[in-house]
């Protein structure tokens, strides 16, 4: 399980950061600033904070009580965006990496107890 969970904290921050980077630097990013079509610089932000997640958790890996909120969460966040952009058809790229995030996720969070060293 410890193998599962250090995987996922680094896809999880690694395919974030990515997106982060592209969002916050591409055509509505930081370049459209004044036009009022910056969503996508926003979206930017919000993806780096859910990549910084791994940063945080990672000295906390053993520890039931952080990784039980980290994974809930990382849980929440990969199946609402695979389940958004199945509906939105056009990045099956995407939605494959948060599909398979989300389904470390459910796993590592049903077995979370193998995580704990105490």
């Amino acid at each position: 399980m410890k193998i599962l969970l250090n995987v996922m904290l680094v896809l999880n921050g690694l395919t974030e950061l990515l997106a982060s980077a592209t969002l916050i630097l591409g055509a509505n990013g930081l370049s459209a600033a004044g036009t009022g079509a910056m969503w996508s610089m926003h979206y930017g932000f919000a993806a780096l904070a859910i990549a910084s997640v791994s940063v945080w958790a990672w000295s906390h890996r053993s520890n039931l009580a952080v990784m039980t909120t980290v994974i809930g969460t990382l849980l929440v966040f990969h199946a609402g965006l695979c389940l958004s952009l199945a509906l939105a058809g056009d990045q099956v790229v995407g939605m494959a990496i948060h599909g398979i995030t989300a389904v470390m996720c459910v796993v590592l969070f049903a077995r979370r107890g193998r995580l704990s060293t105490s």
